[in-house]
């Protein structure tokens, strides 16, 4: 804990961890920067006062209360520094002279090695590939004359990481056919766990070693994991992110697929009822998954948890650990969090195998010289990785603090023209050639760019961009045969472009009936619900894939999303404006809001009361108290009162059965109803769809109206629908609201485009076509129609959009 004044101590009073990893990088760079790792070395006399100062000050205080400490690596380091030539076991020479991008303390161990051993000149102990890899190695980070691009460099293009990794395998495997050693072929990889996990499964596929590739890789903290989600749900309220992992613990006694089954509930409701009604081992934890009150509580609940487990005995040190910091009656959570973080377990021993092919890290020179380089990571944010901004000081104070004090401390410039250097002289480990791999999307779909490092290849090579070198290795014949004589594949390699084939014809066909694909527990077919028909109007496959329960479930943690912002408001009107009230005064209003507002939260989400959703909580209880004043206006305008809220309607729609969920039916002072649905959002964005003739949702409520028991009585030509904007406070109405206060009405069919779209989508669907999506539609549904087009969003739906019609095609 910092126990004294610092110019960051605000900072750490509110965020401690990441304050803490920042000065950890600051002390460390700030150790490099002396010439003999000690802090003794810093004087600050000759440095103005300022921000600079106040920075570098507190850091050396820093350091001098950790009594001159250092970590592990540099700590060796000092101790060398004080070492004479009859301290070393064996003659240690250096390699090659100075660096021009050193720090003071790599700068001193070098000339005390040197002036120890002696040096080994860098031209003698260095052979460089010809051709282009050769002129690459030698300019890289300089302008010279290019030269042509020839067999010693390839660069190929992949779909992603993994396949990026596969095809590395693949490479290696050719080059042992050809008559390479496995230990000639080195493996540059990005320290990044879609590269690094990739690694071990795709060369054991093929049956090559691995030299220098740490084995196993750690093992999870599974005792930490458990305890850090128990702490989030204890503490209250409950992420659902947490209840899920516990119930996929492999340290819970309750079968695996009953645990899927319970996170997946937990993930999509917040929920589980599954998880209620288990009965069989451990089903007591799902009792204790509740908030507590005070210390003595929490180590109760957490003993009682970790009985239920298969083996208790791996969280009990744990917990006891966490007695000492739970005296008195609070509960210090950020303290106990840190304590029981998971870290990665370092497995007993490594296994090494030294004729394997060779893996090489990103940060460091290759451990020893190969025939072939496989770089991968040649797209993204590698080689070299961008600078982060130093959060203590600035460029110029950088330069600053070196002309003053002599510590010189990394810039941003300096870091990356290291980084560079590190790539070339990584480059310059290869005699014969060097494969690079670029994914054209990491592994979240994201598209990436080729990397600064490729491109300054292109630039030695004389290419006009990056990409011109890339050869699409998908798109080639997958086979063991050379292509510009590099080996691209082989048969171990079975990754293919996952672009599905599109057909020639707007509709492929499908089998059975679709609508009959839901069905309720009694076999009969479950109506279509109007967001269903939303869906369907704009995307046929995207409904398809709904009705069959292929639909996203990512795992997220909570988030004000649209959804859930919509339902916050609507549960909040729905609390004001009860069935059988009218519009309410403006105090009243007010004075009943909070409780109203506080209700919805914890109903619909309840982790909103966390002292991190305070402004988010905050702008929204503004926003929806807004929202209030104004459809109370709107009630008492129009002497309208509450009849039902949340309503369940039923009816047909063409053969369809259909049935939703109205947001509020009002009664009228001139006896019509008035079927409401309350939109988060601005009354502009309806209107140009009700224009647009485009709106489905309320023409589905008011067929359904007169198809309910209960309002059996009421003819079309009473019904009013609307639309409640909250974000403006405006209800847009058909032209039935013509003549009502505060409406803004819009005049003809709001529905009979969508309805026309819709209907289309079901005849073809029920004849056994569905029509595809084309790459134009997602412009044609916001211009034209005024509809955000959410389907079209799906990945599925997405891939198998159909390119849109040349203008000489329309006119055949």
């Amino acid at each position: 804990m910092l126990d004294f004044d610092a110019p960051w101590s605000d900072s750490y009073a509110v965020a401690s961890d990441e304050v803490s990893q920042h000065i950890a990088v600051a002390l460390r760079q700030l150790a490099l920067a002396t010439p003999g790792l000690s802090v003794e070395a810093i004087d600050l006399s000759n440095l103005p006062d300022g921000r600079a100062r106040d920075h570098l000050t507190a850091l050396k205080l820093l350091w001098e209360r950790m009594d001159d400490a250092l970590p592990e690596d540099l700590h060796i380091a000092r101790h060398v520094l004080a070492c004479s030539s009859d301290d070393a076991l064996e003659p240690l020479p250096i390699v090659g002279g100075p660096c021009l991008f050193e720090s003071r303390a790599e700068a001193a161990l070098r000339e005390h090695l040197s002036a120890l051993f002696g040096t080994v000149p860098e031209a003698a102990n260095t052979t460089l590939g010809n051709g282009a890899l050769g002129h690459v190695q030698r300019h890289l980070l300089n302008t010279s004359l290019p030269v042509a691009p020839d067999d010693t460099l390839h660069v190929f293009g992949l779909r992603d990481p993994r396949e990026e990794i596969s095809f590395a395998a693949a490479r290696a495997q050719a080059l042992v056919r050809q008559g390479y050693r496995a230990r000639d072929i080195g493996l540059l990889v990005p320290d990044d766990p879609a590269y690094r996990l990739a690694i071990e499964p795709a060369f054991n596929r093929i049956g090559l070693q691995l030299s220098g590739m740490t084995a196993p890789l750690s093992l999870r903290d599974h005792a930490g994991e458990f305890l850090t989600n128990l702490l989030a749900i204890t503490r209250g309220p409950a992420p659902r992110m947490a209840l899920a992992s516990i119930c996929l613990s492999p340290l819970t006694q309750w079968p695996a697929d009953a645990g899927r089954n319970f996170a997946n509930e937990y993930i999509r409701n917040g929920w589980s009822r599954a998880a209620r009604t288990y009965n069989g081992p451990g089903a007591k934890i799902f009792d204790e998954l509740r908030p507590v009150s005070s210390p003595g509580q929490l180590i109760a609940r957490l003993c009682s948890i970790a009985n239920e487990l298969v083996a208790p005995t791996q969280l009990m040190p744990r917990i006891n650990a966490l007695r000492p910091l739970l005296k008195g009656d609070a509960i210090d959570w950020r303290s106990i969090a840190r304590v029981v973080a998971p870290a990665a377990l370092t497995p007993d021993g490594e296994g090494r195998f030294v004729e394997g092919v060779s893996v090489f890290g990103e940060t460091a020179l290759p451990w020893r010289s190969v025939r072939h380089l496989i770089v991968a990571g040649a797209a993204g944010t590698y080689w070299p990785r961008p600078v982060a901004a130093n959060p203590f000081f600035t460029e110029s104070e950088i330069v600053m603090i070196e002309g003053a004090t002599n510590l010189r401390l990394p810039s941003r410039r300096q870091t990356l023209a290291r980084r560079l250097e590190l790539f070339r002289r990584q480059l310059g480990t290869v005699t014969d050639g060097v494969t690079l791999t670029a994914s054209a999307r990491d592994l979240e779909g994201k598209q990436l760019a080729p990397t600064t490092g490729l491109s300054l290849i292109a630039r030695a090579l004389g290419a006009k961009a990056a990409e011109a070198l890339i050869t699409d290795a998908g798109g080639q014949f997958q086979s063991s045969q050379a292509l510009g004589g590099a080996i691209t594949s082989d048969a171990h390699w079975h990754e293919e472009n996952t672009r599905p084939p599109l057909p020639e014809g707007s509709e492929i066909s499908i089998p059975g009936d679709p609508f009959a694909l839901r069905q309720a527990a009694d076999g009969a077919t479950k109506p279509q619900s109007p967001s269903r028909l939303e869906t369907l109007l704009v995307s046929p496959l995207g409904w398809l894939l709904g009705e069959i329960g292929a639909e996203d479930r990512t795992w997220a943690p909570e988030s004000l999303d649209v959804l859930t912002l919509g339902k916050l408001v609507h549960s909040t009107l729905e609390t004001l404006f009860p069935e059988g009230a009218g519009g309410l005064d403006e105090t009243a209003i007010r004075m009943a809001f909070p409780a109203a507002f506080e209700t919805a939260i914890s109903q619909t989400a309840p982790w909103l009361v966390g002292d991190n959703w305070v402004s988010e909580r905050t702008n929204l209880a503004r926003e929806t108290l807004e929202a209030a004043l104004n459809w109370s206006r709107f009630l008492i305008d129009n002497g309208a009162r509450v009849r039902r809220v949340e309503i369940q309607l039923s009816g047909a729609y063409y053969h369809l059965s259909i049935s939703g969920r109205a947001d509020c039916l009002l009664d009228l002072a001139d006896d019509r109803i008035m079927v409401v649905d309350h939109k988060r959002s601005s009354s502009s964005s309806r209107r140009k769809r009700m224009e647009a003739a485009a709106d489905l949702q309320v023409e589905l409520y008011r067929r359904m109206i007169t198809t309910t028991a209960e309002f059996a009585e009421v003819t079309s030509d009473r019904i009013v629908t609307a639309y409640h904007c909250t974000l403006d406070g405006r209800v847009v109405t058909g032209p039935e609201g013509k003549g009502l206060k505060g409406v803004v009405t819009v005049n003809g069919e709001i529905g009979s485009t969508a309805d026309e779209i819709v209907s289309g989508h079901i005849k073809g669907l029920s004849k056994g076509r569905l029509a595809l999506n084309l790459a134009s539609d997602s412009q044609t549904f916001e211009k034209v129609h005024g509809i955000k087009p959410y389907a079209l969003d799906n990945p599925l739906v997405a891939a198998f959009l159909l390119p849109a019609p040349s203008p000489e095609d329309a006119l055949v």
